[in-house]
Formats: structure tokens, sequence, C-alpha cells
């Protein structure tokens, strides 16, 4: 793994940055901590865990990817089955599953994903061994130090959890004792872990997970001193990823306890009305956990809202994606979400302040994707790709209670969740009386649109094992009506035949894995590649 060395050290100086120069857990901003500084002090534990935030929302993706965890998400999601493409676009190899199955050298989404999220595990190592081992127990107590210990636990939980997702077969109790997984480094094994090392079992990085979480929620936990603003860890943000660990697991009981702790904590709320304001401004009352962009970090064109903000007048001219209509044709008629597409079947009208290249009219012909190309996330300005990044959510919490509790046989319980949620998107949304499989379908309905494009999908259909079935979709019909044959005819041609011969079609099947980086097999001969 000598790609995470070079990493590692670089990180101490490049990330080790204020994330928020008003949140008192930052420390002053400085372009270099020393590596001896960073492993025997106070002040440089703090840095390394700040340098981990910087890099949620700049680690850089690549050309056309953007910057930070949110376009990764953002592509995460066109892998899954809640959008539709039906024309030229950029992304086409991670829609048809064929960028991140990519084994040969290459900076393909696996790489970028296997890179990104080891480099944060190997900084929140260097963290916590410094803590345990050159702290004094003085130094060990200081409020500052101790919440950025508890944060770098949930952090390197988080990472791990993302990496078996992408990296593994889905978690099941029958097989996650053989099933491999992926590699362990923690600070137990830090004097090697930059060597040579084989991947742990699904079980066992589960194991870690869970070992971190619970670690982390101890340190985090109340009376412990909660930052007001959004860029760091709270327990309650930790008590959401461990939601999401449960759900993965179908420890549904658990999924119940995390996600109502992580809804309890105050400093977040449903509403409403903050969902058609852009999502980029991280005090808005649902986000949990996001991040600032500051006036010093500018990322031009790598910028998250550069690639995905409807207003920002570059590289998003190839960007066309349909939000799938059968999901988006279940709102009601006043359900606020559906702000969030522009459906010209529809007659919806095109924003004022949308980017031409974006909704592109040639020779009389509209150049975007008409049944629903989406207008939910918003920069600063056509000239301006600034724009804070969202994380989490307290809506998936929600999701993730209803879920738990339908699963649990608390279908009434699920109901009420359900309609608390979806009331506040929709005023004429009625209490749900369905039960079984029918109020399941409807939560995870409710839940694909709300979090559409925030990396949420495809960890639900994997879990699930749910192929996609993008065909099934109605956009098809409507462009064939709406547009005419011919297109339908393109349209069908780019998800059907070879253009979908590496999507996977059984809950077993190996291509829901992403392949490990040509770098690390190489590298690393204790690794095995994935089928």
């Amino acid at each position: 793994m000598k790609l995470f060395r070079y990493i590692l050290v670089c990180s101490l100086g490049a990330l080790a940055l204020t994330s928020c120069k008003e949140d008192y857990l930052d420390t002053a901003p400085t372009s270099s901590v020393g590596e001896g500084v960073a492993e025997h002090t106070p002040t440089g534990v703090i840095a390394l865990v700040n340098g981990i935030h910087n890099m949620m929302y700049s680690y850089n993706f690549g050309q056309a990817f953007g910057v930070g965890i949110p376009s990764l998400n953002y592509q995460l999601d066109m892998i899954g089955d809640d959008v539709i493409n039906s024309r030229a676009a950029y992304y086409m190899g991670v829609y048809r599953w064929t960028d991140h199955r990519w084994s040969q050298k290459g900076e393909r989404i696996n790489y970028k994903a296997w890179d990104c999220y080891y480099t944060i595990i190997q900084q929140a190592n260097t963290a916590i061994y410094s803590y345990k081992n050159y702290l004094s127990k003085e130094e060990r107590l200081q409020a500052a130090v101790k919440y950025a210990y508890g944060e770098a636990l949930g952090l390197r939980a988080y990472a791990y959890h993302c990496l078996v997702q992408l990296f593994s077969k889905r978690y099941d109790a029958s097989t996650a004792s053989q099933d491999l997984g992926v590699i362990l480094r923690t600070d137990a094994n830090y004097a090697t872990q930059y060597g040579p090392a084989p991947r742990a079992t699904v079980a066992a990085v589960y194991d870690q997970i869970e070992a971190d979480l619970k670690a982390s929620m101890d340190e985090l936990k109340p009376p412990t001193e909660q930052r007001e603003t959004r860029n760091h860890l709270t327990y309650s943000v930790v008590a959401g990823i461990a939601a999401r660990v449960a759900m993965c697991k179908a420890d549904y009981a658990q999924a119940k306890t995390y996600a109502q702790a992580a809804i309890a904590d105050q400093t977040h709320s449903l509403n409403g009305a903050s969902l058609t304001k852009g999502f980029n401004d991280y005090t808005a009352p649902e986000w949990m956990w996001g991040y600032r962009q500051a006036e010093d970090q500018n990322y031009f064109f790598n910028s998250f809202y550069a690639q995905y903000g409807y207003n920002f007048n570059a590289h998003n001219r190839g960007l066309r994606f349909a939000v799938n209509r059968t999901l988006y044709n279940q709102l009601g008629a006043k359900d606020i979400r559906r702000k969030w597409f522009v459906c010209a079947d529809l007659g919806d009208k095109i924003p004022d302040d949308a980017a031409p290249e974006y909704f592109k009219v040639a020779k009389g012909a509209n150049e975007w994707e008409v049944t629903g190309q989406c207008i939910k996330f918003k920069a600063q300005g056509p000239k301006s790709s600034f724009g804070d990044v969202v994380v989490m959510r307290v809506a998936e919490m929600y999701y993730i209670l209803a879920e738990a509790q339908a699963r649990l046989g608390e279908e009434s319980d699920a109901q009420k969740t359900l309609y608390t949620i979806v009331k506040t998107r929709d005023a004429d949304f009625t209490q749900p009386t369905e039960t079984g499989t029918a109020l399941l379908d409807k939560i995870l309905l409710h839940k694909r649109m709300d979090l559409i494009y925030e990396g949420v999908r495809f960890f639900d259909m994997k879990r699930l094992g749910t192929p996609p079935k993008r065909l099934e979709a109605a956009n098809f019909d409507i462009i064939k009506t709406f547009v005419g044959l011919n297109a339908y005819k393109v349209a069908i041609e780019r998800n059907s035949g070879t253009n979908v011969s590496d999507i996977p079609t059984t809950i077993d099947d190996p291509r829901w894995q992403f392949a490990i980086p040509y770098d690390e097999i190489v590298g690393n001969k204790l690794c095995v590649q994935n089928p």
C-alpha cells in the first residue's frame, strides 16, 4: 500500500486546515503540520481530524467528476435506477456499470473511492494512535482533544462501511464469516499499516465498524459539548451512521434505536420549505452533517456545484439524466419534491437562472432530458461554483426508522413515521393505511425520491438485492409520445442490449462489487481481486 504512505504524509500539511473558523474545535489555519507534531501534541491530533473534514468536501475525484464525497454520492445514484438516460451524456461508464468494474490501471470511480476512503482511514489511524500512545492523561482529557478522538473513531467507521459496501458482497449473516471484505488497517497495526495485508472477512470488517461506532458514541454522548455547526460529527451523526450499518445487517431493532437517537437531536428538524432552496446552505434545518465552502477554497470547475448545479454554466452541459418517472408520478400534485425536476411533457418551465447549456436547444429540438431533468442543486451563480455540501440529512433517519418499524411488525408506528416526514413535503398527504409489502414499497418510494442524488439508493439496492430495472420506468413511453418514435428507439437502445450487459441481474451477482484498483493488487500481493 505504498500509495497511502505518500498521501498520509502529504495530508498532514495539505489537509490539516480549519474547516470552520467559528467552531471551537477548529485550530488556526496552517500551511503545514509536521509529522512529529501530529503524533505528539494535542494540537496535532485536532489538526489531523480537521484534515479529514477538509478532505470530505475537497478530495479531488478527477476531471468532470467533481470534488468531495457528495460528488461520489451523486455518481452512485447514477448506478442505480432512480435516474434514466436517453441521450449522449457524461458518466456513461458509471451509468452502465463498467466504470467501477475496471480492474486495470486508470483513475476510475473504483480507484477514487478506494483511495479516498483509505486516506480517511489512515489519517484517522494516526490521530487515534497518537491520542492513545503519545498524549498524557491530562492532554487526553482536554475537551477539544477528547472530541477529536471521538470523531476520528466515527470517521474511520464511516469510511470502512462505505468501503465494505462498495467492494464486498452484501452482508449475509450466513456467509459473512467467509465472504471477503476489505483490508483492515487500524491503529492496532499502526507500525505495519503500509505493508502487504489480506482482505478481512465481511464479518470482521463489520465488527470493527461497530466497535468504532460504539467507542465514538461513548466519547461524544451528552453531556459532551456538541458543536452548533454541522461540519463535525456529533453523537446524533454517529448514531445515524450506526443506523445505516444496522440496516445493512438487517438488524432492524438496532436500526430503530439508532435512528431514534439521531432524530432526537434538536439541532436539526424536518423542514419541507428548505428543500427547494438549492441544497447549498449547511445551516438548513434538515442537515445533520455537511460542510461550508470557505471563500478561499475555490475549486472552480471541479466544484460540486460546477459539475452538478443546474445554474452554473460549465461542465453540467453533459449532465443528461432524468428522474425515474414511475417514481415521480406517484408523488402528490402538491409535493414540493416535484420542484426538483423540469418535466417538459407536463409543461414545467425552465428556471430563468438555468445555465443555457444545461437546457440546451439546438435546431429547435431539446437536448436535455425532457422527462424530468434535475434542478435540485444550485450554485451561488452562473459564474460562481460555490456552495455547501450535504453528507447526511435527518430525513434519511425517518425513512430508516419507518422501514425498521415495518419490518419489526410495528406497522402502525411505521405508518405514523412515514406520515410525519412526507406531510412536510406534501400538505395533502394522508396517513398511510398500507401494510406488509405495500407499506415497505411506499416507504422506499418516498425515501428514493427524498434522497435522490445523495448517494443512498445504491446501498439500498445492494442490501435488498434489487437489481436496477430501468426499462420499467415510464420515461420511455413519455419520450415516444412527447418527442417521437426515433427518440424512443434511441432511448431504448441506450438502456438495453450490450449497453446493460455489465449490470447485475441477481442478488449474488459479482458485478455488485467494485473492482479493487490495479495499484493495490500489484503493490499488495496478499490482496485478492473481486470476481
